[in-house]
């Protein structure tokens, strides 16, 4: 039977004059997988202007030119576009990136030049299996979703409302309770694009960017209702980011929703962000997902991912179990590697 191994990775933000150097101690791992996946967070330009809609919000950020060029030296076939920086510097900066990622044959999904674009899967071709990805964001900023016919990314929105305790009178600081759903329409044609796209390939990879990032260290409730649609509609693996910190791992029907992967080489220091990150491995066939594993990363000083070692290791892996706690998940460790299953098949 046809297997394609395939790695997932995290955010990226390259800034340094050597973004080789940057990727250098986990290449092996990028470039040893048939398909190779990450989430490219901002645009890669030199050119445009800063987004006013930041103002208030948000730094503009972005990697510089020659990003693409050592993404492709590193292994990486396919980028996620779909994310609350996509227009950071406008349309000049998203077309220069669009242009880079192409020159360098590496596939993208959740950004164009219009919305039709911005929402088109992309498909690679790998041992004989052709391998689909989508791609969307829950978090943007005014003007950032792709419009029919103008530049952004695949955007679905969501609605929060907020509830007072009935204990706030008696308990002053008492939590508010949050509510937050997705849009029925938005949802309801992601699952017509998931359905639309499974139906064209052997194995199919959703990305979203959602959630809540300022080490809130929790999933929302749409996250859930999202990625467990998603897995319905046909979507294989479910590949979360936004939060710049790990988040749980849950399982669905069999299939595994990671609800954030962290900052895998994000070349910027934040007192909101951990070190913490995961590369997702694992074999893709036409009967779905076969030897689901982790790979342990912690970004160094310069924010350089490394693979965690000795007990920097195994307290990552405390900490992931905390995290997936309730969620259907489990770990077990092997002399090589950490397999991630689900503690009841079933559901």
């Amino acid at each position: 039977m046809s297997k394609a191994s395939f790695v997932g990775a995290g955010d990226l933000l390259i800034v340094k004059s050597d973004p080789d150097a940057m990727l250098a101690p986990v290449a092996g791992f990028l470039q040893g997988a048939d398909v190779t996946y990450l989430n490219l967070e901002g645009p890669i330009t030199d050119q445009g202007e800063r987004n006013p809609a930041l103002a208030g919000i948000a730094n503009a950020i972005r990697s510089q030119p020659g990003t693409a060029a050592a993404l492709k030296r590193a292994g990486v076939d396919v980028v996620s576009l779909a994310n609350n920086h996509t227009m950071d510097y406008r349309a000049e900066g998203l077309d220069q990136t669009l242009d880079l990622l192409d020159g360098e044959g590496i596939a993208r999904c959740g950004g164009g030049r219009n919305r039709v674009e911005a929402r088109k899967p992309t498909y690679l071709e790998a041992k004989g299996l052709k391998i689909g990805f989508l791609s969307y964001t829950s978090v943007c900023p005014p003007g950032y979703a792709a419009p029919e016919d103008g530049h952004g990314a695949a955007y679905v929105r969501v609605k929060t409302s907020y509830d007072g305790n009935i204990r706030l009178v008696l308990q002053p600081g008492s939590p508010m309770r949050i509510s937050t759903t997705p849009d029925p329409k938005d949802l309801a044609e992601v699952v017509a694009e998931v359905k639309a796209a499974r139906a064209e390939c052997d194995a199919l990879v959703v990305a979203w960017h959602w959630g809540v990032s300022d080490r809130w260290g929790k999933i929302s409730e749409y996250q859930h209702i999202c990625g467990r649609a998603v897995i319905d509609a046909g979507a294989d693996l479910v590949l979360g980011n936004h939060a710049h910190m790990l988040l749980g791992v849950e399982f669905y029907k069999g299939r595994a929703i990671f609800h954030s992967l962290g900052n895998f080489a994000f070349d910027m220091s934040h007192p909101f962000f951990r070190p913490e990150n995961l590369l997702v491995l694992c074999d893709f066939t036409r009967n779905g997902v076969e030897n689901l594993r982790i790979v342990p990363l912690l970004n160094d000083g310069d924010n350089v991912p490394q693979v965690a070692q000795g007990r920097t290791r195994d307290r990552m892996l405390f900490m992931l179990e905390e995290l997936s706690h309730g969620l259907n998940s489990t770990l077990h460790e092997t002399e090589d590697h950490i397999e991630v299953r689900p503690l009841d098949p079933s559901r």
